[in-house]
């Protein structure tokens, strides 16, 4: 058992490790010894834990929030086969929930973590979040979501403290975005397609979904932040030379319809203007044999915006596809 143990733990910190700084999490710190500070925190034998582990841990200023730094803490979980089911699945999930906000409660006073913050250089507001990457390694369901599994858990712990997940089917989607990104950055420059993250030409960008943004806060940067990576659309712009927009692309994590397309097209066209000449739109099932037709009658619905060249296409890949990487 603990061979297997320890295999599926490498794996899963290699697969979260590439995740992230394949959308731009990326220098993080890893592997930090924490000293717990909390009496009620036990370990599996119920004695008083004197260290957490933290696996990563990663800030960024949040684009959505002025004067304000997120500090991620992130607990990497791995399944060599399937996902546990049913009630062993909510179990398991509320004990690396529990795991996780025990670590960040006891981070939010480490001395070590105050220093590499203070040193980043952290604005008004910090904001402690969890990232949990569960993962598993079944090929034959490899795009599992749990999160509807998930979703109706009693949780028992009260936490402000908010978590994101990131599943398999989540990976996957965020993996599929930035695959199809290089490639089509990839048609401008030379950059290197080996590389996890996108090329230098790309930006994402940041829909207004926060507090107000200050004028001088970019709403682009490279790095996917927290809410986008729960989110199931991610917006990214493809630039010129001269550093002025040629493409917005919208990855939609959602099955194509004619309804599904034009709010898509409308959201879209809220956050351009007549200088951004090519709009293209990704869903993950679109096909041009069965759906042109549909996605040019929800085109005509906008075509006021004549300008804007609308274009829907399809993206895929799998998550286990950075074990073969790095292997080469």
């Amino acid at each position: 058992m603990g061979g297997k143990s320890n295999e599926s733990g490498k794996i899963g910190e290699q697969l979260a490790s590439s995740l992230l700084e394949m959308i731009g999490w990326k220098p993080s710190i890893y592997n930090l010894s924490i000293k717990c500070n909390t009496p009620t925190h036990l370990t599996k034998n119920g004695t008083h834990r004197t260290t957490h582990e933290e696996d990563q841990f990663f800030i960024y200023h949040n684009p959505f929030h002025d004067d304000h730094t997120e500090i991620v803490h992130v607990s990497v979980k791995n399944n060599i086969n399937k996902y546990p089911q049913n009630e062993t699945l909510k179990k398991t999930f509320k004990a690396h929930l529990k795991e996780l906000h025990e670590i960040i409660e006891c981070a939010k006073h480490d001395p070590k973590l105050i220093e590499i913050t203070n040193a980043f250089g952290a604005k008004q507001h910090e904001h402690h979040s969890g990232l949990l990457i569960w993962l598993h390694n079944d090929k034959k369901n490899i795009e599992q979501n749990i999160k509807s599994d998930l979703s109706n858990s009693q949780l028992e712990q009260s936490n402000d403290v908010p978590v994101y997940l990131i599943d398999n089917a989540r990976a996957s989607f965020l993996l599929k975005v930035v695959d199809n990104l290089k490639r089509r950055s990839k048609k401008d420059n030379s950059d290197d397609l080996t590389s996890h993250s996108v090329t230098g030409n790309v930006d994402f960008f940041y829909p207004q979904i926060g507090t107000s943004m200050g004028v001088n806060e970019s709403r682009t940067g490279d790095i996917i932040p927290l809410e986008l990576i729960a989110a199931d659309i991610i917006f990214a712009y493809i630039r010129n030379a001269d550093r002025s927009v040629k493409e917005l692309i919208i990855y939609a994590n959602q099955a194509f319809s004619v309804d599904a397309y034009k709010r898509l097209i409308a959201y879209a066209l809220h956050f351009t203007s007549d200088s951004i000449p090519l709009i293209s739109i990704g869903m993950p099932d679109y096909d041009p044999t069965q759906h042109k037709n549909d996605a040019q009658q929800a085109r005509l619905v906008f075509n006021h915006r004549k300008k804007e060249v609308i274009t829907p296409f399809s993206f895929e890949r799998s998550i286990l596809d950075f074990l073969d990487e790095e292997r080469k």
